[in-house]
């Protein structure tokens, strides 16, 4: 059976479809956060997950688009002082707050104390982006440890869940949140990643229930692309996207230009010009939500 020690098994990805013509890998101009219009001057912003790969990516992106404040959480201090001091030193010109908590996002008391601590020094908050997840052996599901796989709904959906208790008492009334989540939790079944699947498409909805009983908050879910983190790294997938992609395409999505994207799931890869052409149709239709095809409730 599969444990958490077992050798792992490599991830055969698919090839991707693209909705965009245009498709992107690497940062390009329309999401700079280098652009005016895309300022985030006066946001207090929170990711979890900052400490390494893509949350690092994220927070700097935001310290480079002239937040106020950008806080990062994670479990493990070393990396968290290492992002801290290059996100330091990406302000551009802006003194922003840089700050980072030490916290377990498994954890509920532990996520209710670091919220707490930089709120009682930030003031209220603006953006979370809830980055916290993890990857679990992969192996086929029949004969899987059964507490093996559950763990993979704690990191995957316990840490959003507790993020996003612990900031909307602290926040603004009408805040943002930006989930990243991954296309493994609406594409074809990729063999051995059950948990993984299972537990980000469980994330996905529970955001959709957040946004149905909480209308004045501001929900986007984010693929952020095949990017070779630690975690893709350890079973030979992703690569071909650079972090910082879904950085600034965060920032993006955070700024008015991305308004319409609202309670959408979305790639970082696609096209924010094609997108932006398409967005009345965006807005008033069930394309890119997860639904049943062919049934219109």
């Amino acid at each position: 059976m599969a444990n958490r020690n077992q050798p792992e098994e490599k991830v055969v990805t698919p090839a991707f479809e693209y909705v965009t013509m245009t498709v992107h890998h690497k940062p390009y101009d329309k999401i700079s956060p280098f652009r005016p219009e895309l300022s985030a001057k006066g946001k207090n912003v929170v990711v979890t997950g900052g400490g390494s790969g893509i949350g690092k990516a994220i927070a700097i992106a935001f310290v480079q688009a002239g937040a106020r404040s950008v806080s990062i959480l994670g479990r493990r201090e070393d990396r968290l002082k290492g992002t801290l001091a290059e996100m330091t030193s990406a302000a551009t010109g802006v003194a922003t707050i840089c700050h980072h908590e030490q916290a377990d996002l498994t954890r509920r008391e532990q996520v209710d104390r670091a919220f707490a601590s930089i709120a009682a020094k930030v003031g209220k908050l603006d953006i979370l982006v809830s980055n916290a997840g993890g990857l679990q052996p992969v192996a086929p599901i029949l004969g899987y440890d059964v507490d093996t796989f559950m763990y993979g709904f704690d990191i995957n959906v316990r840490t959003a869940f507790n993020a996003i208790q612990a900031f909307i008492p602290l926040a603004i009334p009408e805040p943002m949140i930006i989930d990243i989540s991954s296309a493994i939790a609406h594409i074809q079944p990729m063999q051995g990643l059950s948990h993984h699947g299972a537990s980000h498409a469980a994330a996905v909805k529970m955001m959709t229930y957040f946004a149905a009983e909480n209308p004045a908050i501001h929900f986007v879910s984010i693929q952020p692309g095949a990017v070779a983190t630690e975690l893709a790294q350890r079973v030979g997938a992703g690569g071909q996207d650079s972090p910082e992609l879904p950085g600034h395409f965060c920032v993006w999505i955070a700024s008015r230009e991305g308004e319409f994207l609202r309670n959408k799931f979305v790639w970082a890869n696609w096209d924010v010009d094609e997108l932006m052409a398409r967005a009345d149709e965006i807005q008033k239709s069930r394309l890119f939500t997860m639904v049943l095809d062919g049934s219109p409730i």
